[in-house]
């Protein structure tokens, strides 16, 4: 079994090593190609820093589009036979487990792709700094997560397939998710000036991508969220919401998306006043919030 990463990068020069790092301790991949996207800070110099046998860095200057990532595998469709697999990278994202065994697993279940589970780290009010060393763990630095949120990541080559964002967004094609995720640190919320940052560049490539609707303020404060709506890390993740979380009660934020909360119901994480709170209509959510 030949595993291949693809991972398109702009401007993720303070966590890219460390995604790097993790990738080549768990990944398994028999090759990761990099594809810096017209970064103007130090990324693709850091990346080069771990090129090898096994791993590859070009520039693709290429307008972002949430397609772009699988054309990027298609592209090297010759390096591939039928069995092997891929999967879609993203800079900011740190493998947790070995993704060799959940591959193996998903083998024996007749599945072609598998899932993430995204342990997403956020700023929070609790933080001391909101600077980013990127010398020292992300995890020592931004502590404070939900698991909410997953998506197909990891497909199994198959020479007569062709699979688009579009394709794997819709589940179409005869895709068969395999019944376990790997697990994953997103740290998209690193530093104030990251975030800022961030919101820009998607708010750029929204003109053209029309994959970012859910950026839906121009100021990084608006994404600080509440840390007693978090699970706080120490060693070890945990699932489903902080205890007592009422949702009739937390206010919108960037853990407790619509998108989020049914990720969590659909992977069984809700107790049973969230699931009503899920299943309740409008006019009731709003009277709960003041009553």
């Amino acid at each position: 079994m030949n595993i291949y990463g693809f991972m398109l990068v702009k401007n993720e020069a303070d966590i890219i090593g460390q995604t790097l790092e993790s990738l080549i301790r768990f990944g398994g991949f028999t090759h990761i190609f990099v594809f810096d996207n017209g970064s103007t800070d130090e990324t693709a110099q850091i990346a080069q820093r771990y090129a090898s046998a096994t791993l590859s860095v070009s520039a693709l200057p290429t307008a972002f589009s949430d397609n772009l990532k699988f054309e990027t595998v298609y592209r090297h469709r010759h390096l591939m036979q039928e069995g092997d697999w891929f999967a879609i990278l993203d800079a900011d994202e740190v493998y947790a487990e070995p993704l060799l065994p959940i591959l193996t697993m998903a083998e024996g279940e007749g599945a072609n792709f598998v899932e993430c589970k995204s342990a997403q780290f956020y700023l929070t009010d609790a933080d001391a700094s909101y600077t980013f060393d990127p010398a020292k763990p992300a995890i020592e630095q931004r502590c404070h997560y939900l698991v909410n949120y997953g998506e197909p990541r990891v497909f199994r080559y198959a020479p007569d397939t062709t699979l688009t964002a579009d394709a794997v967004k819709q589940r179409v094609g005869g895709l068969k998710s395999a019944s376990q995720q790997f697990l994953i640190h997103h740290f998209q919320f690193r530093s104030d000036q990251q975030t800022q940052k961030r919101i820009d560049i998607r708010r750029q490539n929204n003109q053209h991508s029309h994959n970012w609707g859910h950026i839906n303020s121009d100021q990084w404060r608006d994404y600080l969220v509440p840390h007693h709506h978090l699970h706080r890390y120490d060693g070890e993740i945990r699932y489903g919401l902080p205890p007592g979380a009422n949702l009739y009660k937390i206010k919108d934020n960037a853990a407790y998306t619509m998108a989020n909360l049914k990720w969590l119901r659909r992977h069984g994480h809700l107790n049973p006043a969230q699931l009503g709170f899920m299943s309740a209509g409008l006019l009731k959510r709003i009277i709960r919030k003041v009553w």
